[in-house]
């Protein structure tokens, strides 16, 4: 490739992207340190558009599986290139929700806001061994429909979320937007 080419490259992908804002982009990497393996990767592009601009089979597949109609929509690239359209409002128990769906009406992964009391314990164990004196602000139970996997979503303060599976073997550190 040429550098012509190299330049009208770049050009086309900053053009595309202008319109987005990114949300938590980060450097790929892999740091191994003390038998622990670290990652971060490459975040999404998110946009936020209006509920009109939403697929029907999007919107029918949010109200089904959250049990509430949406009142917010987002379309994220993600780092693979996938397509995704995020959704959420609060259900009729008064819980924030998240759902993330494909334009195929296919769900990705709902996030639901719930009660610390409902959170395992083994995911508390684990919370409070690396951060015994976490300020808990909100709890969020995720399901991941494509590995049928629930995660634990855990805000602490004004900084970070971290994010634990069910069984309570690891803890992710997120910063927040």
């Amino acid at each position: 490739m040429n550098i012509g080419q190299k330049i009208l490259t770049t050009t086309a992908i900053f053009a595309l992207a202008l319109p987005f804002s990114l949300a938590d982009a980060q450097a790929q990497s892999l740091i191994e340190t003390d038998g622990m393996l670290i990652a971060q990767k490459l975040g999404t592009i998110q946009k936020k558009i209006d509920l009109s601009q939403v697929p029907n089979t999007v919107l029918s597949a949010a109200n089904a599986v959250s049990g509430a109609d949406p009142t917010y929509a987002n379309i994220e690239i993600g780092p693979d290139g996938s397509l995704v359209y995020e959704l959420g409002g609060q259900n009729q128990q008064g819980f924030d929700f998240e759902v993330d769906i494909q334009s195929n009406g296919q769900i990705v992964e709902i996030d639901e806001q719930v009660e610390a009391s409902a959170v395992p314990a083994e995911v508390m164990k684990i919370l409070n061994y690396w951060l015994p004196d976490a300020q808990i602000v909100s709890t969020w139970r995720s399901t991941r429909y494509t590995s049928f996997d629930y995660y634990y979503e855990i805000v602490i303060g004004e900084d970070f979320w971290v994010e634990i599976p069910a069984d309570g073997t690891t803890l992710k550190i997120n910063p927040l937007p």
